[in-house]
């Protein structure tokens, strides 16, 4: 079963504490097979054009990150609520760009969304679960000391999504330690 092959904790009360800002992003898998990712529209205000996980910022009516990554990936994606079943999640993530917590919830999705909101997503894109874990389809791009990257349909998945996947998969790809900052 796919879950027996991830690193994730299951989901339990202390994600309902959360009031502070976050943000909260849905790992949607599909078929036990795939991995659900958007490419994020270039009018968005932050991390625009990037390979990302469906997800945003808490809004009022949210009751926990769990809803929050919910009610996102139906907005993105333009599907039920109901065709997300949250099942995990991971610590949460910092990125450069947005300086709340972000929290990775892992859900399985019951099918492959039709069509996605356009004004949030320029597109779907979908990466075989058995191509992400495979170590030697990631490359060391180099930019930073954590900076391996992979390839899904000619785009580059890198940055926090790249280390979310890494860490959900088990990946032992980290720190390089040869790296040295460019001056």
């Amino acid at each position: 079963m796919l879950e027996n092959l991830l690193n994730y904790k299951k989901i339990d009360d202390s994600l309902k504490s959360k009031k502070n800002n976050y943000a909260s992003v849905a790992v949607l898998f599909i078929d036990n097979n795939e991995i659900l990712f958007i490419k994020r529209s270039e009018n968005m205000p932050t991390h625009k054009g990037h390979i990302a996980f469906p997800g945003g910022k808490k809004e009022k009516t949210d009751k926990s990150v769990v809803s929050t990554a919910i009610r996102e990936a139906s907005e993105e994606l333009l599907i039920p609520e109901n065709s997300i079943s949250p099942f995990g999640y991971i610590d949460s993530v910092d990125t450069v760009e947005y300086k709340f917590e972000v929290f990775p919830i892992l859900c399985f999705l019951k099918r492959k969304p039709e069509k996605f909101n356009k004004d949030e997503v320029q597109k779907v894109l979908y990466a075989k679960i058995d191509n992400l874990m495979n170590e030697t389809n990631w490359h060391y791009r180099g930019f930073y000391s954590n900076d391996w990257i992979f390839e899904i349909d000619n785009e580059i998945l890198w940055g926090a999504t790249a280390k979310m996947v890494r860490k959900i998969l088990n990946l032992t790809l980290d720190s390089n330690p040869d790296y040295e900052p460019h001056p």
